[in-house]
């Protein structure tokens, strides 16, 4: 449990001075307010390990950050389809389609014929994907070593807990409704 107040306490840290010292004024306000603080510090962790996977790994190997993105959900999750790596990885489905379109023009990915729903258009990884996959670990291990470096053996393992249970929480999230999403400029 110590583990994860570092990791709250460093999420916490996260959070410019001004956004701390806003939501504190209305803490006292609002009961749920640490649990919306670690929210919004989860929210903008998230967002900015972009950078390092992008200044690390996506660019020296030649990859946009959605291309590497797909390239690793595919070489983790198998095939998929264009709508299904949208809702698993949180992208818009134009992005998905238009990273996919490179990743088959550079011959790192291959369509799989579906006879059983032609509307359903899955991709996998091909044999040139599985070797750049790999040849990106090096890379990989690199940023991980640098963003966990700062944790103990014992953070780390209470880091992947957390995260585990979180993850199949928000798997198991269901809209009240279900609308599209809605692309903005």
């Amino acid at each position: 449990m110590l583990a994860f107040a570092r990791i709250c306490e460093t999420m916490w840290a996260l959070l410019s001075e001004s956004n701390r010292n806003a939501m504190s004024k209305s803490a006292k306000n609002k009961p749920q307010s640490h649990e919306i603080g670690l929210l919004i510090a989860l929210l903008r962790f998230a967002s900015l390990i972009s950078r390092p996977m992008r200044d690390g790994v996506a660019d020296p190997a030649g990859f946009s950050s959605n291309e590497l993105r797909l390239l690793m959900a595919l070489s983790g999750e198998g095939e998929s389809a264009g709508h299904d790596l949208a809702e698993l990885m949180g992208m818009h489905a134009m992005n998905v389609s238009r990273a996919l379109a490179s990743l088959r023009r550079m011959g790192l990915v291959e369509p799989v014929n579906n006879n059983k729903n032609r509307r359903r258009k899955p991709y996998r990884i091909s044999h040139r994907g599985a070797v750049a996959h790999s040849g990106l670990e090096p890379k990989l291990a690199q940023v991980s070593r640098f963003l966990f470096g700062a944790l103990t053996e014992g953070e780390r393992a209470s880091l992947k807990k957390i995260l585990t249970k979180l993850d199949r929480q928000v798997m198991a999230w269901q809209p009240s409704e279900h609308r599209p999403h809605v692309p903005r400029a």
